[in-house]
């Protein structure tokens, strides 16, 4: 049986591509790519936002170091407008110390580098009453010196009082700091900025008092500030226009400058619209800030039309919310708008990182932007060492588990198989009991957790840089912490005001060194202590009570406190202030002090002054209130004559009108008979030449109605010559109107005539022959239209209780109500200006008579006259 098992052939166990050797292989390899890329795919991603991250925190950085220097500068520069403020309001009507002291103040060593102008500009007459244009202004020339530049106040030169930076100054208040979007100025040729402060004096809006900075200088200070950063800075005004650009692209500026006016942002992405992303951040950014501005106005409405009426359309908006929310005080801070990632910046030609932040008072924009591409390289780089740090370890361990697969499991199988085929149990069971399975499975934990850890560390370098990174610029911050703090030392040192701080128990925390002169004790004294420990009880009384008032309150007050000195009491204008962390909490009260002790002395010397002017004026008004009364009779008298010479001049002028009317009556009527008189002789010239019948008749028509004119002509004068003979108003009446016929025929009107035929009245036919033709004809002048068809006039006179009434109704246009009423206010006031104004003052006055009318639009005018007839018109 041995022998036989011996002498079998050996035969292969399986195929190649089945065997357990092959399959582990393969299935090593496959775990081992996914294990790779997706272990260089975490490596990345996590790197890639942590390089983000970095990039945004090293942007803000950036940002706030840039704007601390901006701040710098923008400060110092409102500094010299404060002064030059306050250098002009005291030196109001002094104008040769103007003139020697702001120079002096624009020419600052610290100033100088920033500053190109600078001066004053009045409103007209409050510095001099004879000037319109009184303003004080210096520039610097080629040359770099300061002159004096007088062209704003030429008639031939624009008004000043007009300009962008000088209309919104009207609604700031004293201390507040306008500055203006980028210009052109005209006089000076170069591009500028300005910053206005409003002057106020007895709480009336004087001018303003201005300091322009050159653009070309604040882009040279924002390429300083770049200097060490990949990356650079482009600044734009509160109108998005550009104020500093690159310096390799400098022909944007240059382009700006040639048609003096400047690029705006917008304009910008046309010309680079890989930066189309930042537009639309802005355009959100300054909606937002529009749209809050507005909903807590504190102007209103036509208050912010009549400031931006003069600017451009695309302004008015944004220069309103400006004055709103300066107003409002909520933005005193930077503010960090928003973050835009460039796919492809066209300046640093990769893809970058733009950090937007908004600065307080001035509302510039400053745009940050730094490459993201070195980060990323260096990104990419480290996945590239750990990928193959990687593949080289899996292929080591692919190895290694290979061959103690092969030795550990694949060989025992092959051996327990070829003894299971040899039937060798004893060999199997060796093999069983001599098998260490778990330390295969040790070994590739191990492995496992060696992996862990390099990647851990990796990660460990990279958070160590950034680490760095930020130690870097909390050492730059502390250094500028640290000239700011020598910056307040010297202020607290040399100020001639008084300067201290309290805390909320109102404990002495900061004085300064004149505080310490003033009161003649140590600053260890008053550290510490309150005004209870350091002045008498009604002092400290005073100081606590105005100190809680500013706790109250959301702004700064002004007080007049007495501060007990050796030297006496001295009195001081104190301007108390709270002082808020940066989580915006209360944590002390501030407060500056100003020497107002000499001023006090003179106005009490200037009260006794007055005191005693008082008393004289009070005696010169007992005199003048004598005067006064006297005047005023004598007023009453002329102001009585003068009415009764009106009434007299109205009459005559009634008078002349209805002497002229008459004349003119009795013109027309003999140019009208002479007219037919010679028609009449043409017309018997030709029949004596023709002796026809047809002739005939027409001559003794025309000499029919020739004798009634005349018979109509002679009634109506008779009657006027004999004054003793009574008047019949209805013969009157039908010789008028037979007179008149000519003319109402010619205008188509149709009178009708109501007269009671018993009607005999006294008096002169003249003065009713010109009252009816006066009111008849002013009925045809005004009454009707030339479309109207059917016009009439319907005149009724009547007697009533000895009263002669007249009626003049007409169907014509009629008067509007605004016409009516005034023509009634002039009936009212006895003036004399047309024909029934005349006649109701002559009506009045001569017959103790009256005149009224009514009438409506499109319906016709309905006139009335009444006078009792117991007047005589003899008299008249």
């Amino acid at each position: 049986m041995g022998k036989s098992s011996t002498s079998e052939p050996h035969t292969a166990l399986t195929q190649w591509q089945n065997s357990l050797p092959f399959k582990f292989s393969l299935i090593q390899l496959v775990i081992a790519a996914i294990l790779i890329c997706s272990t260089a795919w975490v490596i990345l991603s996590i790197q890639r936002q942590q390089v983000l991250d970095q990039q945004a925190v090293l942007n803000q950085n950036y940002g706030q170091l840039i704007i601390a220097k901006l701040q710098e500068m923008t400060s110092q520069v409102e500094t010299v407008v404060g002064s030059i403020s306050s250098i002009a309001k005291l030196y109001r009507y002094d104008h040769e110390q103007l003139v020697k002291t702001i120079p002096s103040l624009l020419t600052l060593a610290n100033q100088q580098r920033i500053i190109s102008g600078g001066g004053v500009w009045p409103e007209p007459g409050a510095f001099n009453q004879q000037k319109f244009r009184d303003s004080l202004f210096w520039a610097h020339n080629v040359n770099d010196e300061l002159v004096a530049i007088d062209s704003y106040n030429k008639d031939t030169f624009p008004s000043y009082h007009t300009e962008e930076w000088y209309r919104p100054t009207r609604y700031f208040p004293a201390g507040k700091i306008f500055w203006s979007k980028s210009y052109f100025d005209p006089t000076t040729h170069e591009s500028m900025i300005t910053a206005s402060g409003a002057m106020w004096m007895d709480h009336q809006f004087i001018g303003a008092a201005t300091v322009d900075i050159s653009l070309e200088k604040l882009n040279a200070l924002l390429r300083n500030v770049m200097v060490d950063v990949r990356g650079y800075v482009i600044a734009l005004d509160h109108q998005n226009q550009v104020l500093a650009y690159p310096h390799g692209n400098n022909n944007l500026q240059h382009q700006a400058n040639t048609s003096h006016t400047f690029v705006t942002f917008n304009h910008l992405v046309d010309q680079q619209p890989d930066f189309s992303p930042i537009e639309a951040a802005l355009h959100n950014a300054d909606k937002a800030f529009i749209a809050e501005a507005v909903a807590e106005r504190v102007f209103t409405q036509e208050q912010m039309q009549h400031l931006t009426r003069l600017s451009h359309q695309d302004e008015r908006d944004m220069l309103a919310a400006i004055v709103n929310n300066n107003a409002l005080n909520h933005f005193t801070t930077p503010k960090l708008l928003t973050s835009v990632t460039l796919a492809h910046d066209p300046i640093l030609k990769t893809a970058s990182l733009v950090s937007v932040f908004l600065m307080p008072n001035t509302y510039w924009k400053v745009l940050v932007v730094t490459p993201i591409s070195p980060l990323q390289d260096t990104a990419k780089h480290l996945v590239e060492k750990v990928g193959i740090y990687l593949v080289c370890i899996q292929l080591l361990g692919l190895i290694l588990l290979f061959l103690l697969q092969h030795r550990l499991f694949i060989t025992p199988i092959i051996e327990i198989v070829q003894a299971l085929k040899r039937n060798d149990s004893a060999s199997i069971e060796f093999k069983a009991k001599n098998s260490q399975d778990e330390i295969g499975l040790l070994a590739k934990t191990f492995l496992s957790r060696t992996q862990q850890l390099e990647v851990a560390m990796a990660s460990l370098d990279a958070s160590n840089l950034a680490l760095e990174q930020q130690l870097q610029s909390q050492n730059l911050f502390q250094l500028e912490l640290k000239r700011h703090k020598e910056q307040l030392r010297a202020l607290l040192k040399f100020s001639q005001n008084l300067i201290y701080v309290k805390d909320l128990h109102g404990k002495y925390i900061l004085v300064n060194d004149k505080y310490c002169e003033i009161l003649g004790i140590e600053r260890k004294r008053i550290i510490g202590a309150s005004d209870f420990e350091v002045f008498p009880s009604q002092f400290a009384h005073e100081y606590q009570q105005n100190d809680q008032r500013v706790l109250h309150n959301n702004e700064a007050i002004n007080f007049e406190e007495a501060i007990p000195s050796p030297l006496g009491n001295l009195m001081y204008i104190v301007t108390k202030f709270k002082i808020k962390d940066d989580d915006d909490t209360v944590i002390a009260v501030g407060a500056i002090a100003f020497d107002i002790t000499l001023k006090k002395i003179k106005e009490q010397e200037q009260e006794k002054l007055l005191l005693g002017q008082v008393e004289e004026l009070n005696h010169l008004q007992e005199q003048v209130s004598l005067i006064n009364q006297h005047n005023n009779e004598l007023y009453q008298e002329q102001e009585a004559l003068t009415k009764m010479l009106e009434k007299h001049h109205q009459l005559n002028l009634s008078r002349e009108q209805s002497q002229q009317l008459m004349q003119n009556f009795l013109a027309e009527m003999m140019t009208q008979v002479m007219h037919e008189q010679d028609q009449l002789l043409a017309k018997v010239c030709q029949l004596q030449q023709t002796n026809g019948t047809n002739y005939s008749t027409q001559i003794t028509e025309v000499m029919v109605t020739q004798a009634e004119k005349l018979r109509h002509i002679a009634q109506l004068l008779t009657n006027h010559q004999n004054d003793i003979r009574p008047l019949h108003l209805a013969q009157f009446m039908r010789h008028l109107l037979g007179l008149l016929k000519v003319q109402l025929a010619k205008a188509n009107v149709e009178i009708v005539l109501n007269c009671e035929e018993n009607i005999i009245i006294d008096g002169p036919a003249w003065q009713y022959l010109q009252l009816f033709y006066r009111l008849i004809t002013n009925t045809l002048n005004h009454a009707f239209k030339t479309h109207n068809e059917q016009r009439e006039i319907t005149i009724a006179v009547g007697k009533s209780n000895d009263v002669l009434q007249i009626s003049i109704l007409d169907n014509g246009i009629g008067m509007t109500q605004a016409q009516l009423t005034q023509l009634r206010q002039e009936l009212e006031q006895e003036l004399c200006l047309g024909t029934l104004t005349c006649i109701n003052l002559w009506l009045k006055n001569d017959l103790n008579g009256s005149l009224t009318i009514s009438s409506q639009l499109n319906q016709g005018t309905h006139i009335q006259c009444h006078w009792p007839l117991s007047t005589s018109l003899a008299s008249q």
